[in-house]
């Protein structure tokens, strides 16, 4: 019985999975670009950019996910949904999605961006100093001796962010996003199967998460 809810419902809750993992997807590309860009600025120390964007990282990480969603959505979603050209590109196809996709890139920017900080400057002060004494310039010594060994230490931090962005995709239920646990929910309150629905739910996140870090931690 429990099969056969599952069975008759899964055409629902694959849509539901599919637009699940196309705001992950699309999140995790542009808040990681945006993210770097923040952390590399405010990793610079260049005075007033490194204050202007510390200050939108401790406010915005200050602040719930689920306000964004909510404040965005009823606010300036509207106004750039209907003047950005450029969603119909990136395959979001209603406004609910666009304030999602927006919202969780601003919020896991600011993350993101502490995570790219924090691994460049993890980096010891002894191997720049013994790159400038190779006669490697500001670039070369980034790109050969601090990159590299910041991505490595960055990866488990990283990993762990884009786990929370794909369970934090939940929380778009609010304004009325049907993605795969508002899907989850909807067959369940129709079948009265809550248990057996959300394990399966759980069993799809889990799989999904276990890939993520897989993929990151182990590449």
């Amino acid at each position: 019985m429990t099969g056969n809810v599952i069975i008759n419902n899964l055409p629902f809750l694959m849509h539901g999975l599919f637009v699940t993992l196309k705001v992950a997807f699309i999140s995790i590309i542009l808040s990681m670009l945006f993210g770097t860009v923040l952390g590399v600025a405010r990793f610079a120390k260049i005075p007033l950019l490194s204050l202007v964007v510390g200050l939108f990282i401790d406010i915005t990480r200050a602040v719930p996910l689920i306000l964004y969603i909510i404040f965005i959505h009823f606010s300036i979603s509207p106004y750039l949904y209907e003047h950005a050209c450029f969603v119909n590109y990136l395959g979001i196809n209603c406004l609910e999605m666009f304030s999602a996709v927006l919202a969780i890139v601003i919020f896991t920017s600011a993350y993101i961006a502490e995570i790219i900080r924090s691994g460049l400057a993890s980096i010891e002060n002894e191997q720049i100093l013994a790159a400038k004494a190779l006669a490697l310039n500001e670039y070369q010594t980034m790109e050969y001796i601090i990159l590299p060994q910041a991505i490595t230490r960055m990866k488990p931090s990283l990993c762990a962010q884009f786990i929370t962005l794909v369970k934090d995709t939940s929380l778009a239920s609010a304004i009325g996003l049907i993605e795969f646990t508002r899907a989850a929910e909807i067959v369940y309150e129709t079948s009265l199967h809550e248990f057996q629905i959300l394990s399966f739910v759980a069993l799809v996140y889990i799989t999904i998460n276990f890939l993520i870090h897989k993929i990151l931690v182990n590449s």
